[in-house]
């Protein structure tokens, strides 16, 4: 029976295959991770917008109808304010003083920046276009010092309305007591009015304040000064 030639030995590689396998791998891997980008970037895209959308809500929906009804009540507290002064100066009776300490009223509440905190910290805003990232932060700027003014307020308010009911004239010192208070309140409401002021125009950038928060902020501040309540040029755009 004859022999049979042996066969060549099969070669351990074959680049041509190799370098096919790894192209296919590589496409692979490039593939993987442009699909993992482009559903990151959904993942940011969706967060911003959640992100911008709360932060349009605080702005236009609470803190801008707040700050609104500061700027249009700055003119009756500042008269409110100022017969508070006279009538502690000129010594008054108790019950006129009283009366005018307990119509001096503003409406204590909270100027948020809860919004603009979920977005820092969840790294959001460092996603945002720079240019658009100061259009949404710069209403913000005096936030901080409204609301520390706002509570700092609301404790000179009760201060103001601490001192007795009956007996005799006002003693120097209750006079010069409820003076500092009248002063503290004035230097307080200047604060906060203008600076609302300042950050209106900024907010409204962003978008029209809600309509409805603006007629009930100005309804309660009417409530309490009538006419004297005035509410502001629409801005043109």
């Amino acid at each position: 029976m004859p022999k049979r030639s042996p066969k060549a030995p099969k070669p351990w590689h074959d680049w041509r295959n190799d370098a096919r396998e790894l192209t296919i791998v590589v496409i692979g891997v490039l593939i993987a991770l442009l699909a993992q980008q482009v559903i990151q970037n959904w993942e940011w895209r969706d967060k911003i917008a959640a992100a911008k959308a709360a932060i349009r809500f605080e702005l236009l929906v609470d803190d801008g109808p707040q700050m609104y009804q500061r700027v249009v009540m700055h003119p009756c507290l500042a008269r409110r304010l100022d017969g508070m002064h006279a009538a502690i100066e000129n010594g008054r009776d108790l019950g006129q003083i009283h009366r005018l300490a307990n119509a001096y009223w503003v409406d204590v509440r909270t100027f948020d920046t809860l919004a603009l905190e979920a977005a820092n910290t969840s790294d959001v805003a460092s996603h945002m276009p720079q240019d658009e990232l100061a259009r949404f932060t710069f209403p913000y700027k005096r936030m901080p010092l409204i609301e520390r003014t706002n509570i700092d307020e609301a404790a000179e308010m009760a201060r103001l309305r601490a001192f007795r009911t009956t007996g005799g004239p006002l003693s120097n010192e209750e006079k010069n007591q409820l003076l500092r208070s009248v002063e503290a309140l004035r230097n307080d409401d200047a604060l906060i009015s203008k600076s609302s002021d300042m950050m209106l125009p900024s907010i409204e950038q962003i978008g029209p304040l809600d309509r409805a928060r603006v007629r009930s902020f100005i309804a309660d501040a009417r409530a309490h000064y009538g006419d004297c309540v005035k509410p502001l040029p629409v801005p043109q755009s």
